[in-house]
């Protein structure tokens, strides 16, 4: 294990004592660096969640539903995340996955904080908006497929890596790589990180944001922990977003319900069709089986 590896590991269960300066520069003298990367294709989509406060509310534009655009809400509100550092906007979504046919489910897990503690919840309800995103051109994003937990059960992560192997297997450094990239997936695939311990994701972002800096690539895809590894999440820099996605109709309202401590089927409960000039304004209207009112 290399010097820097060596360093992040031992400090992987202590990471609020350690400044997220001090982890990024241990990334950035990490020698030999391997950075696999995947292509998302032109035309491809990307589904992302927003969870409502408050069962009545609306996100009326496309600023509303995308990465967040108030700067005073980054200053003030945005922690670590697995792809972001502190007061960094990003853009977090889920892609098609070969055992979840649809990424809204993956990007709902992802989203919600409910479910996270659903067994303490025996009825209770939430509303989410998703927004569905084409890709308007080839992307390249990093790619997390290292991870043990999801090697298990992820076939994306399998095919991935068995075609990764062919670009690196025959390298002189090919079991640093692999042991390279086995360290920064599996502190993507952590699940212990409970709420208040955003901190644990400072080696994540802190590799992230250095690979952006310092390549073309300008987001992550890595496996879903709330999925149990199953689906697949990608996170993208404002930039890339900006160029290489656009925001489709129908952008829909959707209704989670658990009775009885029995979750219900979710539910569309209003549609926008039509969202305004330049997605500034969305006309939602009430849903109800497959007709508008």
């Amino acid at each position: 294990m290399n010097d820097t590896l060596k360093f992040l590991d031992s400090i992987k269960d202590r990471l609020e004592e350690v400044p997220y300066e001090e982890i990024y520069q241990s990334v950035a003298a990490m020698r030999d660096k391997f950075v696999p990367f995947a292509l998302i294709k032109k035309g491809a989509f990307i589904d992302r969640v927003r969870v409502h406060k408050k069962p009545d509310d609306l996100f009326l534009k496309e600023v509303d539903i995308s990465y967040i655009h108030d700067q005073e809400i980054i200053d003030n509100y945005v922690g670590y995340g697995r792809a972001n550092k502190e007061k960094q906007a990003v853009f977090y979504g889920a892609v098609l996955s070969p055992k979840i046919e649809h990424p809204r489910v993956v990007a709902y897990f992802e989203t919600s904080s409910l479910l996270k503690h659903l067994d303490q919840y025996p009825d209770v309800t939430e509303y989410f908006t998703l927004s569905r995103w084409r890709v308007t051109q080839d992307i390249e994003v990093m790619e997390v497929i290292f991870s043990d937990e999801a090697l298990k059960v992820s076939e994306y992560a399998q095919m991935s890596l068995a075609n990764q192997l062919k670009n690196y297997k025959h390298l002189p450094l090919a079991a640093e790589y692999e042991e390279q990239g086995r360290f920064f997936a599996n502190q993507f695939a952590r699940n212990d990180i409970k709420e208040g311990q955003d901190y644990k994701y400072k080696i994540t972002a802190a590799y992230v944001n250095y690979i952006w800096a310092k390549s073309h690539l300008k987001g992550v895809t890595y496996p879903s922990v709330q999925s149990k590894y199953l689906g697949q999440n990608v996170a993208l820099l404002p930039e890339l977003v900006n160029s290489s996605l656009q925001l489709e109709a129908p952008v829909g309202i959707f209704k989670f319900e658990r009775k009885g401590g029995i979750n219900q089927p979710v539910d569309s409960t209003k549609v926008a069709m039509n969202l305004g000039k330049d997605n500034t304004a969305f006309i939602f209207k009430d849903y109800y089986d497959g007709e508008f009112r």
